[in-house]
């Protein structure tokens, strides 16, 4: 096992789920969220590597869906996994009415990123959800926003990181003749 600090999970997930696909944006949310992950449980790195294994699979959430939350009507599965990233911008961008709360939602995948997205938000997902694949839950209103994660280093095992620092890889920009010519970073002359 490998200790990183926070501050390195929170970066190696960031670059892992650009690699996956996820927008710069989204990616960060993700790095912000795999540090709470590690905070409470020592299976970060696999949470981690299932989303970014499985980012393409993952179903957005609809127009048509989110108008369902929205007015109080019964969610609809639509066979495959809800993407749990998505799902939780588009319920921390645009929040649904306090009436419409608590709110079902069906077949959420990976729903423990839902719920560590929704951290810091006045929602959360209803029980544990630990590490399932899918599952339906079920968001309502949190009686106080939770504080930023501190105090703990990110275990994770060689493989699990070797996987991530792969999909992390994908974000570098290639060499070039010039740049292996130049070195890293350093002209024609270097005098430090």
């Amino acid at each position: 096992m490998i200790d990183l600090s926070l501050n390195e999970v929170e970066t190696l997930s960031t670059k892992a789920a650009r690699g996956a696909g996820f927008s710069w944006g989204l990616a960060e949310d993700i790095g912000r969220a795999a540090r709470r992950i590690a905070v409470e449980d020592e299976n970060w790195g696999v949470a981690m590597l299932n989303l970014a294994e499985h980012a393409q699979s993952f179903e957005p959430p609809s127009p048509a869906r989110a108008a369902r939350w929205r007015s109080d009507e019964t969610d609809l599965a639509t066979g495959r996994p809800l993407c749990p990233i998505r799902t939780a911008a588009l319920l921390l961008d645009e929040p649904v009415p306090a009436s419409a709360l608590p709110l079902p939602i069906l077949d959420v995948g990976l729903p423990v990123w839902l719920d560590a997205m929704l951290r810091r938000s006045e929602m959360r997902v209803a029980g544990r959800v630990g590490l399932a694949t899918r599952a339906d839950v079920v968001i309502e209103r949190r009686a106080e926003t939770e504080q930023p994660a501190t105090g703990r280093r990110g275990a994770i095992d060689e493989r699990t990181l070797a996987a991530l620092n792969s999909f992390a890889a994908r974000t570098y920009v290639p060499e070039s003749e010039r740049s292996r010519v130049r070195g890293a970073g350093g002209g024609r002359v270097d005098d430090e």
